[in-house]
Parts: C-alpha cells; structure tokens; sequence
C-alpha cells in the first residue's frame, strides 16, 4: 500500500510538471493583438503593430501604440496566469483559453474587466 501511494504521488509530480512544461511551451512565443476589450468597449487591431512576445528564458518585449518595453514574466500554473515584473502590467494575466494559434487573457483592475484576444 506505501508503494502505491508513493508511486501516484510520483506520477501527479510528473503529469503536473509535463502540464507547467506544456503551457509554458504554448505561451511562449510572439502574439499579435486581434483585439481588446476593455469594460464595455472593444477596439480592434488589424495591422499587426500591436504585439507580446513571450521568450521560454522568462524575458518579453511588448509593443502597444508605439511604445516599447521589456522586462521579465513568469508563469504561475497553479493559477493559469502570467506575471509581468511591475514596468508594462499592473496586474497578472489569466489565461483565460490557450492554443497553439490563439490566447486569451484577462485582468480586473477596480471595477474594469480588460480582456485581450491575441494570435500568432
């Protein structure tokens, strides 16, 4: 019975750090901005200029409305979201949905619901 028990929590360590190690593997990458809601209003972005790159070493670089910035992320799984040293986001991202060609992500500051639909 020891054997047992201690074989399945060897097995949850490993499937819970393939699962980190996968989104991890997702998130990183560069994704263009396809749109933005913020409350009620939503703006589109068409032209590519609008973007997060997400690097696997922990640094980003983000453009949004022609301003440029860098810093470090990190993913936190336990909560599907990622954090952004204090230079470009006030708040954790939630990941809201993830594929390989998709991310969503949201935040709440106050009473403002921000929500971001990215591609890559």
């Amino acid at each position: 019975m020891k054997k047992v028990v201690i074989l399945l929590f060897l097995v949850l360590g490993v499937s819970s750090l393939s699962y980190s190690q996968e989104l991890r593997t997702l998130v990183s990458g560069k994704w263009f901005v396809d749109s933005m809601k913020i409350g009620n209003e939503k703006f589109e972005f068409l032209n590519g200029s609008n973007w997060l790159e997400l690097n696997s070493d922990g640094r980003y670089h983000v453009m949004m409305s022609n301003k440029e910035e860098n810093g470090t992320w990190k993913l936190i799984t336990d909560k599907n979201e990622l954090e952004f040293d204090d230079k470009s986001f006030d708040k954790n991202l939630k990941i809201e949905k993830i594929s390989e060609t998709m991310l969503l992500v949201s935040a709440k500051n106050e009473e403002t619901i921000y929500t971001m639909w990215l591609k890559k």
